[in-house]
């Protein structure tokens, strides 16, 4: 077993990567990639950048070049679901893309050629397991109640469901309203996780896992609730997660091992 874990900014990733037995760093695709362990699991990270065209080139070549059997996407999202507040953790258990329509042609959202338009993630269960378990045992450790209760948080509540991806960052109002008139089921947006979960599906149906913690409310203090949030919370709770999925993939592959 060998992880691939990719963040969009550096402060998604930089928890792993400051903790990691790193054994080899590679130049590619003008990414760098950081090849080691945590607890004992083989771990590849990398740093993708924002979009879904540098999301889904790095994760095939996580797959590809650097051969990840498992693939993790970690970062901050902004909400849609009226009932999620910052610093809540979202886990997908499917992506599609709301910027996505080559009708009539084809049927809005659905992949041309593809014919669907939904992307699983196999790996959503042991991913809730994982937010659990961090957020009750780890996160007042690494975030002081003091930094939360700035951002109006106290214990962050998880939920599961269909994330939405697009390129493009929501900071209107009217914008995050028609996603969720178009899209009523969709938790929160963000702008990489469908291309992820389509390139592992098309690479053989990798298992895969997207962990968002909501960094504002995709409308109007959406850009100055993400700097604030991803600077002073999102390392730990989006690192320490990913870190807990890790762990019990790793533990998982052992037992079976044995």
């Amino acid at each position: 077993m060998k992880i691939g874990i990719l963040g969009a900014m550096p402060e998604e990733i930089a928890f792993l990567g400051s903790r990691m037995g790193l054994e080899r760093q590679t130049r590619m695709a003008q990414r760098d990639f950081l090849e080691g362990t945590w607890e004992g699991a083989s771990v590849v990270l990398a740093y993708s950048r924002i979009g879904k065209v540098s999301a889904a080139l790095t994760t095939a070549l996580l797959i590809g070049t650097f051969r990840a059997t498992h693939v993790i996407l970690t970062g901050v999202a902004g909400a849609l679901d009226r009932a999620l507040r910052v610093g809540d953790v979202v886990i997908a258990d499917r992506l599609m893309q709301h910027d996505l329509d080559a009708s009539p042609l084809f049927p809005r959202y659905e992949i041309p050629l593809l014919g669907r338009s939904t992307f699983p993630c196999d790996l959503a269960d042991s991913a809730l397991t994982a937010a659990h378990a961090y957020i009750a045992e780890d996160f007042r450790r690494d975030v002081p109640p003091e930094r939360a209760a700035a951002f109006g948080m106290s214990r962050p509540n998880v939920r599961r469901g269909l994330i939405v991806s697009g390129d493009q960052f929501l900071d209107d109002p009217a914008e995050g309203a028609r996603i969720r008139g178009d899209l009523p089921e969709a938790l929160c947006v963000e702008m990489e996780g469908a291309a992820v979960a389509q390139v592992c599906y098309e690479m053989g149906n990798v298992p895969c896992a997207v962990i968002r913690v909501i960094s504002d409310d995709a409308g109007h203090s959406a850009a100055v609730d993400f700097t604030r949030f991803v600077r002073d919370v999102a390392e730990f709770l989006t690192g320490g997660i990913a870190a807990r999925l890790v762990q019990s993939l790793h533990e998982e592959a052992s037992r079976q091992d044995v």
